[in-house]
């Protein structure tokens, strides 16, 4: 796939991110926010399923041929070809209580590498994108991350996960701290990592994330020139993988913590 090839495709993605966000911000202005649960701490409501299923008809409209994976609807990767990779609402908690710290994500992944992502927010109006070779922005705008090279002036989000022992995060996030740095936890793990990716935060890490919170983000923060810790290997599109994204200067250091 040509540079200009993918850059089409982002542009395309970035679009539908953004009308989708208008239409789940409608949609719970409409009353369609009303929370259900599909375990512990793990909210859905009517528009997330909704969203999904507008990105999806539109992402066929354009690419009739490529796979799409979905957190609601499912899905699955086929060969090597492109695979969109979804999550129409991320910080499903902070939506459906009326918070804006929410987004919509669509990544898309070829040979088994998150090559794209656009992310989206509604309020304020937030469009991110990036593609392999393409560079990554923020309304347009170069984006690149924070130059923090002491982890004592750093500030991190740590990512909860119920996939995992209470005890790892606690783990995490007593690191995190004893090496100096301030701690965030923001409810939304997509725009965790995207804003490292733009200098908002100085990293984001986490024991597991998921491919649809992640894939959009990591296209991005790659471009933008932060340090990944290698999250789209192994069986990451079906199971997920620990994250960790940062300033580059500190990439040494957090990938010390991870394996603490």
């Amino acid at each position: 796939m040509t540079r200009d090839e993918l850059k089409h495709r982002m542009d395309v993605a970035a679009a539908i991110a953004q009308e989708a966000a208008a239409l789940a911000f409608q949609m719970r202005a409409n009353g369609m926010a009303e929370t259900t649960f599909k375990g512990a701490q793990d909210f859905l409501t009517e528009a997330d399923g909704a969203t999904e299923s507008f990105i999806r008809a539109k992402l066929a409209r354009h690419f009739p041929d490529d796979a799409i994976i979905g957190e609601e609807q499912g899905g699955a990767v086929v060969g090597d070809g492109p695979v969109w990779i979804l999550d129409p609402i991320d910080g499903t908690s902070n939506f459906s209580r009326g918070s804006d710290r929410w987004c919509v994500s669509i990544g898309m992944a070829r040979g088994g590498r998150a090559v794209l992502g656009a992310i989206a927010r509604y309020a304020p109006a937030e469009v991110f994108a990036g593609a392999e070779g393409c560079g990554a922005t923020l309304n347009g705008a170069p984006i690149r991350p924070a130059s923090t090279t002491d982890m004592r002036r750093a500030i991190i989000e740590v990512g909860w996960s119920n996939r995992k022992p209470l005890a790892d995060f606690h783990k995490l996030a007593e690191a995190t701290m004893a090496a100096g740095a301030g701690l965030r936890v923001g409810g939304s793990g997509t725009l965790g990592l995207v804003e490292t990716a733009v200098g908002r935060l100085d990293a984001y890490i986490e024991s597991h994330i998921n491919s649809w919170d992640a894939c959009a983000a990591i296209a991005i923060a790659r471009e933008a020139g932060c340090w990944i810790n290698g999250f789209d290997s192994g069986d990451w599109i079906a199971s997920g993988n620990p994250i960790g994204i940062g300033a580059p200067a500190l990439g040494a250091t957090l990938a010390g913590l991870m394996k603490a």
